[in-house]
Parts: C-alpha cells; structure tokens; sequence
C-alpha cells in the first residue's frame, strides 16, 4: 500500500470509528449510580449546595431564601489519557488486522473508565461535602451522629438492618429524605449471596424469602474487597455519587507524514484521551458494610 495524506487521513477515520462503536457498546453503571454532569466548561465545579436543598412551602409573603451551609466541596477536572504506536510497516503491508483490535480495546477501556475511577474512589472512601469520609459512623446532623457504615456479612439479617438505617437518615435542615433503598452493589463474590437475599423464593430453612424483589443488584467487577457491599438508593435526580465530564473519551491520532515521529521513527501514535473526574454526592443515600462480622 501506497502510504499518503489520504490513507492515512481515511485509516484514521475508520480507527475513530472503531473506537466510538466500541465506546458505545462498554458494559458500564455509572449512570445508575451517579449523577452525571456533562459538558463541563471549568476546571472545578463546586457542589457547596450539597449540604441542603429547600423543602416546598406554603408562599405567604416574601420567599424564604434557603442559605447554603458552610460546607466546601468542589470537584476539578482530571486529564486521562492511553497512547499506543502503530508502526508504518503495518500499514504499508496492510497488516492492520493487528492494529483494529487493539483500537478497539482503547475504545472499550474509555467506555469502562467513569466506572473504574467511580469504584476506586468509593473503596478509598474519601472525604464527602461534610468533610466526613463519605461511609462514616459520625456524620454530623444537628449536634447527632448518624451512621452510613457497617461491617455485617451480606446476609438478609444485614440487609434489612441497613435498609432500617438508611430510612432514620435527615438533611442538613433535619428533614425526611425519604430515602428508599433500591440497589445492592456487591463484588463478583457476593453475587451468590445477593441472588439468595433479592431472588430466591425460599430462604434459610424453607421458609418465605420477604426480601425478595425488594431491591434489584448489580455485581461490579471493579470491586477490589471481597467482602464489602453496598445498599444505595438510586430513586432521586440526585444520587449518591458523581461523575464530571468535560469531554469524553475521544481518538487522537498523530498520524501526518510530515510528523517528526513518523519522519524519523516511521511510528504514528493513537492516543484515546479524555477530561472529566469523580466525587461524593450524598452520602445519606448510600450504606457501607464492610463484611468483616
């Protein structure tokens, strides 16, 4: 093959392309569990108004402006980037069989990428908008601990034990949340135990499963811990994590004739590259068990 502007232009039309389909067709639960704000314009992004938002009320005179509670959270913009090197030859001696899937692969890791920082960032358990680590056993409301962290095995017991806690849980302002638990996330070990607590008409000994359907699960590759699992309530426009997006994954392709890699090292590069970041969003939607008892 004849290497010019032109194929080289064509390739790298079809490697985009390869990459968007596979993009598009990465298993991810991102949008499950997160609240997702897209197209960003800055580099940090405050959600100060985490700490409470107003409750409808009667309109009897003048509104009743709700003040943000003194509480900094703000999430800044990462850069993510995976490069790979085509060498001339291959595309000279039309070997690209070996070059596609490899695109491919770069397009499917950039579909999975908000799912893997999301994960990582939920099993390091960092600070949420209350500067408490998001699963704490002393988030402050009103001079009163509350709790969104356990360390009981998944088990039915545990289960409706957490979804207990999550329903006594308030707003900054001490109002109902009226959280309603609705995904249990487990690590691939817990999906046996999720499928026995969630889906199976018997339970124990025989007896009426009551948990059944009372949740839906997901299983999460990404989890690390064996043990942990998660109770969520993913019902609200807010959810308890979050993804920022500035721009999505895209194909970069330094692949000119004229470039200094491809003059003197006959190598075109492919760069898969994308500007966005994780965080916390209210930790009252979300429980932690850690498994260990």
């Amino acid at each position: 093959m004849i290497i010019n502007a032109n194929i080289l232009k064509a390739m790298s039309k079809s490697f985009s392309k390869l990459f968007n389909d596979a993009f598009k067709g990465a298993e991810s639960h991102y949008r499950k569990v997160a609240f997702v704000v897209e197209n960003v314009k800055s580099l940090t992004v405050s959600y100060a108004w985490l700490g409470d938002t107003p409750k409808m009320r009667e309109w009897i005179g003048d509104k009743v402006l709700k003040d943000l509670k003194a509480h900094e959270y703000s999430i800044q913009k990462k850069d993510w980037e995976a490069t790979i090197e085509v060498d001339r030859d291959d595309i000279k001696y039309d070997n690209l069989g070996i070059v596609k899937p490899r695109i491919q692969q770069m397009g499917h890791e950039g579909g999975s990428h908000y799912d893997e920082i999301l994960w990582e960032m939920v099993e390091d358990n960092g600070d949420c908008y209350d500067g408490k680590p998001m699963f704490a056993t002393d988030h402050d409301i009103g001079g009163i601990a509350f709790s969104n962290l356990g360390d009981k095995a998944l088990s039915q017991a545990s289960f409706l034990s957490a979804r207990e806690s999550m329903y006594g849980l308030v707003s900054d302002s001490g109002r109902s949340l009226k959280i309603k638990p609705t995904l249990l996330v487990v690590p691939p070990e817990l999906e046996g135990e999720a499928i026995k607590v969630l889906k199976s008409d018997t339970i124990g000994s025989g007896e009426s499963n009551i948990t059944k359907g009372m949740a839906e699960y997901i299983v999460v590759d990404d989890l690390t811990d064996a043990t942990a699992w998660y109770l969520l309530d993913v019902s609200k426009p807010l959810k308890p994590f979050i993804v920022q997006i500035n721009e999505k994954p895209k194909l970069v392709s330094m692949d000119s004739p004229t470039d200094e890699n491809a003059f003197m090292r006959k190598k075109y590069r492919y760069s898969a590259e994308s500007e966005d970041n994780v965080g916390f969003g209210l930790w009252q939607l979300a429980y932690k068990s850690t498994g260990v008892n």
